[in-house]
C-alpha cells in the first residue's frame, strides 16, 4: 500500500477543507496507526532506520509515532497550501534567526537551503515564499504523475521556481539553471539525504557507510553560495518550527574540489545527525535506508 499517492492526497486535502485543525490530531492518529498495520514492509524498513539512529533495540513507539506524525504533516501539507499570509505563518510556533540567508543574500552570492527528508519541509519553502524571498526547488520528478502536478501547481502559484533533475545526468548542464539562479542572488532549495543519482560521496551517516548526494556541494563549489542546513519539525503544541543551521561554505581551490566537497559534506551530515537524533520520529524513510549494511546487523523482527 502507498503512502504517497493522488488518491491519499484527495481525500487528505478533502477533509482539511470540511474539517478545523484542532480535529486533525485524532484524525492522524487513527489514520498513522492503520497505515502502520497495514504496510509491513514499510515499517519493517523504518524500525530498521531508528534502531540505528536510537541505537536501542526497543523503538516500537517511536514508529508508531512516526506514522501519526507523517499523517499530521500531510494534513498540514494539505491545509497550508489553501492558506496565505497570517493564516499560513501561524503555523508556524518557532523561528530561528534568519540572519545567515539574510547575510548571503546581502552579499549576493545567493544561498542554498538543505534538508533531510525531515518534518514539514513543504511548510519551510512556503513560508520563505510567503515572506517575499526568491526561491526555487530542485527535484526529481514524482513517480505519480497526479502527484508532481500538483505540487508544481502549488509552488508555482507561489511563485517556487520548480528545476526537475534527471537523476542519470550526471553533465555539468544537469544543474546549470540552479547555478544561474543563484547568480541572480535567489535561493535554491533541496533535499540532501537520499541517494538519487551517481553523483553521491559515501560517508560515514550514523555509523553506516551510505552514498550521500553532493548537488549542494557542486552548486555551492561552483558559486560561492552557502549551504544552510534547514528543518521544520512538527512541536507539541501542534505547530511547526523553521530552524536554520550554522552556513557551510564549500571553499577548494584548482586541484582540491574533492578534499573541500568531502570535508563540507561531513559538516553537513554531522548536522543532520544532531537534529535527526533530537526528532528521530520525524525522520520520514519509510525503507530500509541503509540497505545493505542494516540487514546484516538487524535484529530479526519479534
Amino acid at each position: 500500500m502507498s503512502l504517497y499517492s493522488s488518491l491519499n492526497l484527495f481525500f487528505i486535502k478533502l477533509f482539511t477543507m470540511l474539517v478545523p485543525r484542532w480535529l486533525h490530531a485524532p484524525f492522524a492518529l487513527f489514520w498513522g496507526t492503520l497505515f502502520y498495520l497495514l504496510t509491513p514492509r514499510q515499517r519493517r524498513g523504518m524500525r530498521a532506520n531508528l534502531r540505528i539512529v536510537t541505537g536501542r533495540r526497543q523503538v516500537e513507539s517511536l514508529l508508531i509515532a512516526s506514522y501519526y506524525k507523517y499523517a499530521r504533516n500531510w494534513c498540514d501539507v494539505m491545509l497550508m497550501i489553501q492558506l496565505r499570509g497570517s493564516r499560513l505563518q501561524a503555523l508556524i510556533g518557532q523561528r530561528s534567526s534568519g540572519k545567515a540567508l539574510d547575510d548571503a543574500l546581502a552579499k549576493g552570492s545567493g544561498a542554498i537551503l538543505v534538508s533531510p527528508h525531515f518534518g514539514n519541509w513543504e511548510l519551510g519553502g512556503l513560508g520563505l515564499a510567503d515572506l517575499g524571498y526568491k526561491l526555487h526547488v530542485m527535484t526529481f520528478p514524482e513517480p505519480d504523475a497526479k502527484v508532481n502536478q500538483q505540487r508544481e501547481q502549488v509552488r508555482t502559484e507561489r511563485g517556487i521556481g520548480v528545476i526537475y533533475v534527471d537523476r542519470h545526468d550526471t553533465s555539468p548542464l544537469a544543474v546549470i539553471e540552479a547555478v544561474n539562479a543563484l547568480r541572480r542572488n535567489e535561493i535554491i532549495c533541496l533535499i540532501g539525504d537520499r541517494d538519487g543519482s551517481s553523483n553521491t560521496v559515501q560517508l560515514d551517516f550514523f555509523g553506516q557507510p551510505t552514498d550521500i548526494p553532493v548537488g549542494a556541494a557542486y552548486l555551492a563549489m561552483a558559486t560561492g553560495a552557502p549551504v544552510l542546513p534547514v528543518f521544520v519539525p512538527l512541536l507539541p503544541d501542534g505547530r511547526y518550527a523553521t530552524l536554520m543551521d550554522e552556513p557551510i561554505v564549500f571553499q577548494g581551490g584548482h586541484g582540491h574540489h574533492r578534499q573541500s566537497i568531502k570535508a563540507g559534506m561531513e559538516q553537513l551530515v554531522a548536522v543532520f545527525e544532531r537534529y535527526i537524533r533530537q526528532y528521530p520520529d520525524q525522520w520520514y524513510n519509510f525503507f530500509e535506508f541503509w540497505a545493505d549494511t542494516s540487514r546484516k546487523k538487524r535484529i530479526a523482527d519479534e
